[in-house]
């Protein structure tokens, strides 16, 4: 996306934004329709009322059709300025293979959407037409495809470089879209231009840090330039140099003393500064950039620390960080629509803050995003692993493709680059596990699994980190995720790795006390989203069940309704002949917290041998059950608050292998704490079995202590009435502990009546309950309510405050109440009036 800066001075260098006033059409049509750029086709015929949302109920199928079409944009404009020495079109989006024409004659055949592509022209006139006719991606993979017959590559959609999930995703609706998704502007200028601009630091000392500035420039002629950078915020520093090359990359190396470094959340400042350079030929500013970056040095560690292992973890100015987040999709199907409404990114930052966050994967099947993620991220202090755009697939190796994808990395990696956020480029997802693992191999001959092998090679190993080491050297390369088969849990010593067997291979949610790698870069499990939300799309009452066609579109994994009514059978009391929709959603969300506790406690309890988990997903890309703990409009389910719980500082993490339990005290970020910890192993009725005092425990920043291993007697005949009570006392302000481990499943706990009461003062709400009552749930029944806690615990006669950022109708239930009670009127239950449940509920 480009900035149009404020600029200071004056430059002899005009950009004229052409973003307004474009119009389309379908290329067999003399109709046409005002178009809203950036934009995609799909989007400008919503806003025509030429299609249905294709979110609501079934409208994804007449998508389909729309993808094999040809579509046609132009746009009529006036140029006044005809004195320049280089007139440049500068388009930096678009999707996929267009044809570009200024005044009828073709300038550009354009093929790749995560590029910029910059087109110098001669004809420019005073009135001009510019026109880019869209080709079907479908149909040019299909054609590419049958060329390459019979070595077809797994999937098609690899023909094309654009972003892999418009072809349809186990959690994304196929809708192959294109359009002008970025800017276009006319660039003129003489002289010359700044191309990109960088600063990075490549050695901190005790008082100071060495800068290295890199600003690259295009010159028209051979002259004298000079060259000055301005740097904002330390003593003004200005430097200038004299050039008399009509191309170069200028680099000045700076000790900078009392600097102040760029940190993660949870270890300190996220100090940004501010850079400018200006070009200067002849004593007048010829070009002029301001970038805002951070400084600190970054490191991947990778030593061997036993016979078969070897840890894999992120170290930030000098300091090793453990990484927990979630893996991060794109936040909408056309994502100009995101851009439109920039507080989708900001609400997911503040998720993800909320949440406990310090990092996010960002995941190779999208596109590169629009620089408002970026900033987000450096100014929050959310680190970024960061995928190149590969997916699921193998990808071509011929010369032309190699070619495109490194003049993708080019423009993609120097806009990036000034971002401290990023830590870490990864060439793809799940591209080499796939190639060994998931059969891409069978039925080929000896000849086509070599070619496709070298090609993976000659991409992933050779061309991508040729580009990656020339531009940006400080930041690591890994060149596929995973790294490492979790076909046995034994040799998961090494790299990262995705661990799917809860979920996709039915494990019990158990496992995730096993599958602990060097770092968990992926792992999850889906649950339902809120039912004001689905009925945002689905709002017909007989299609809420798992027998509705309109219900089975907005679930995109080809077994996942089946997955869930599996778990739900084998963790709660779930019955479909008598619960509601309202409770089939909520068993569903227990199970995703439940994962996401199981998994997020056992990896952290186990560093620093794990120094890192990303859980899929936080955030939809349209209303859909899925894995993300954020649904598509923002509400939180019952996995987000799970992450909110278990990635805090410091935390009390429970283990449990069969009868053994073991409890580790964890911190993750920068601050020591002090206090005292008290350990109950209580039955439900409130008889206290045992228990263990820990006085004056100390947790140092960045570290795990274990405080007990327990054998616990006659656990077969007793888990069903047991759980563990878990207090930290801290010494500090802000920093205790309370959290609840129960041993065996939903379903088998022998929960007592918890006769839940509250009060209600402004916007906080007291629950207090007579005995212990498991995931209490406050909802509306008109919208999502997101809370400061929910799906939480009451301890018998412990007051409990949970707020709302405003006063809203509510009810609430635990899970007592689904063990002893069924709604049997489901309409009753989506009625704003309806006391279902004999909930409690605010007038």
């Amino acid at each position: 996306m480009l900035i149009l800066f404020i600029i200071t001075v004056t430059t002899a260098r005009l950009i004229t934004n052409l973003n307004k006033g474009w119009k389309f059409r379908r290329s067999d049509n003399n109709t046409w329709y005002p178009a809203n750029v950036p934009s995609t086709i799909h989007m400008d015929l919503l806003d025509n009322k030429l299609i249905g949302d294709p979110y609501f109920e079934d409208n994804l199928l007449s998508m389909y059709e729309l993808e094999l079409e040809d579509w046609e944009y132009k746009l009529e404009f006036t140029n006044n300025e005809s004195n320049y020495d280089i007139n440049e079109l500068v388009f930096e989006g678009l999707d996929t293979h267009a044809d570009v024409y200024l005044n009828d004659i073709q300038i550009l055949k354009a093929n790749n959407q995560h590029r910029t592509w910059r087109v110098m022209i001669q004809n420019l006139q005073v009135e001009n037409t510019l026109r880019i006719y869209f080709h079907s991606a479908a149909l040019h993979d299909l054609m590419k495809q049958l060329q390459d017959s019979p070595l077809n590559l797994p999937y098609n959609y690899t023909y094309s470089r654009k972003a892999a999930y418009h072809y349809g995703w186990d959690w994304g609706p196929r809708i192959v879209t294109c359009g002008i998704w970025k800017d276009v502007y006319l660039d003129q200028y003489d002289y010359g231009r700044i191309v990109s601009m960088h600063a990075k630091a490549l050695k901190i000392y005790e008082k100071s840090v060495v800068i290295e500035i890199n600003i690259e420039t295009y010159l028209i002629n051979v002259g004298v330039y000079i060259i000055e950078v301005q740097f904002k915020g330390l003593d003004e520093i200005i430097i200038n140099n004299q050039y008399p090359l009509n191309s170069i990359n200028t680099k000045f190396l700076y000790n900078v003393s009392d600097i102040e470094l760029w940190w993660p959340i949870g270890q300190g400042q996220q100090k940004l500064y501010q850079l400018q350079a200006y070009l200067i030929k002849n004593d007048s500013y010829v070009d002029y950039m301001k970038i805002t970056t951070g400084f600190r040095v970054v490191q991947w560690i990778q030593e061997k620390d036993g016979e078969q292992t070897q840890s894999f973890k992120f170290r930030i100015n000098g300091r090793d960080v453990y990484l927990k987040g979630a893996n991060y999709i794109p936040p909408e199907m056309s994502l100009p629509r995101a851009l439109k409404n920039p507080s989708i990114y900001e609400r997911i930052f503040q998720d993800s803050i909320a949440a406990g966050y310090n990092g996010l994967r960002f995941w190779g099947g999208g596109q590169f995003e629009y620089d408002i993620f970026y900033e987000l991220a450096d100014k929050y202090g959310i680190i970024i692993w960061h995928d190149l755009m590969f997916a699921c697939a193998m990808y071509p190796g011929t010369d032309d493709f190699i070619a495109n994808v490194q003049a993708e990395l080019k423009d993609n990696v120097k806009r990036l680059r000034i971002h401290p956020s990023i830590v870490l480029w990864n060439g793809n997802n799940e591209v080499e596990i796939g190639w060994k693992e998931w059969g891409w191999k069978r039925n080929r001959v000896e000849q086509e699994i070599t070619m496709l092998q070298q090609w993976y090679d000659l991409l992933f190993l050779y061309a991508i980190p040729n580009v990656l080491n020339e531009i940006q050297p400080e930041i690591y390369y890994w060149p596929t995720s995973p790294s490492t088969s979790v076909n046995n849990a034994s040799q998961l010593g090494f790299g990262d790795i995705h661990y799917w067997g809860v979920w996709a291979s039915k494990h019990q949610i158990e496992n995730y006390t096993i599958f602990i790698g060097r770092f968990n870069s992926e792992y999850g499990m889906q649950a339902m989203i809120d039912v004001n939300n689905f009925q945002k799309v689905v709002p017909k009452l007989y299609d809420l069940n798992f027998d509705s066609p309109i219900f089975q579109i907005h679930e995109r994994h080809i077994i996942g309704i089946p997955l869930i009514k599996e778990y739900l059978k084998n963790y709660t009391n779930y019955n479909s002949n008598i619960h509601s929709f309202l409770q089939l959603t909520y068993c569903s969300q227990i199970i995703q917290y439940l994962s996401l506790q199981t998994a997020i406690s056992s990896l952290r309890s186990a560093k620093p041998y794990n120094m890192g988990t990303f859980y899929w997903q936080i955030n939809d890309v349209w209303p859909v059950i899925s894995w993300a703990s954020v649904d598509y409009y923002g509400c939180w389910k019952a996995g987000h608050y799970a992450a909110k719980k278990y990635h805090s500082d410091p935390i009390l993490t429970p283990k449990q292998t069969e009868d053994q339990i073991e409890v580790f005290l964890v911190n993750d970020n920068v601050s020591n704490y002090t206090g005292n910890v008290t350990l109950k192993l209580k039955q439900y009725n409130g008889f206290i079995l045992k228990s263990w005092d820990y006085k004056f425990i100390e947790i140092s920043q960045n570290a795990s202590k274990k405080l007990l291993n327990y054998y616990v007697q006659n656990y077969n005949q007793t888990y069903k009435s047991l759980y563990l009570q878990m207090n930290f006392y801290c010494d500090q302000k802000n920093c205790d502990y309370q959290g609840i481990y129960n041993f065996g499943r939903p379903k088998e706990w022998q929960l007592q009546k918890p006769d839940i009461s509250y009060t209600l003062q402004a916007n906080t709400i007291t629950f207090l309950s007579k005995s212990y009552a498991k995931y209490v749930y406050v909802f509306s029944n008109t919208d999502c309510i997101n809370l400061s806690d929910n799906f939480f615990d009451l301890l018998p006669d412990v007051p409990y405050k949970v707020t709302m950022k405003e006063s809203r109708k509510f009810s609430f239930f635990s899970y007592y109440d689904l063990q002893l009670n069924a709604v049997e009127n489901e309409d009753l239950l989506l009625n704003e009036k309806v006391n279902a449940l004999n909930l409690s509920e605010k007038a």
